[in-house]
């Protein structure tokens, strides 16, 4: 995620993420808080997708998720949910997400630890 400003959500963006937001809740162990004038989604502990609700992180129309498998310090993706024929595309990604959300609640490898937000939330954090 880049550094821009919070951008306010669309009516269209908003009603699409509540689809993605009612098909996640479904997802064992997910759990919803708001942060940023965002939905933050936890598999357990781990936060793994943020989701426009009043505000949006890179665009207008942009979704963030977990990405373990990139090299970066910075594992997190983003998805232009562009219309409404999109989102069984960003379905497809954030199930993606969960699952390694689900790799990461684990903490199996050495190379990660947690991270606390000043919400008490934990987050994982790559150690370099």
């Amino acid at each position: 995620m880049k550094n821009y400003a919070l951008l306010p959500a669309s009516p269209e963006i908003r009603e699409w993420c509540s689809i993605l937001e009612q098909e996640m809740m479904r997802w064992p162990g997910v759990s919803m808080g708001h942060i940023f004038g965002t939905r933050a989604f936890y598999h357990h502990k781990v936060m793994f997708a943020m989701l426009p609700d009043s505000r949006s992180l890179d665009s207008a129309t942009a979704i963030s998720f977990i990405n373990s498998s990139r090299e970066e310090k910075n594992n997190w993706q983003t998805f232009e949910l562009g219309d409404r024929s999109l989102i069984a595309t960003a379905l497809m990604s954030l199930k993606k997400a969960y699952t390694d959300s689900m790799l990461l609640s684990s903490l199996d490898g050495p190379s990660w630890k947690l991270g606390s937000s000043r919400l008490g939330r934990l987050y994982p954090v790559q150690v370099v």
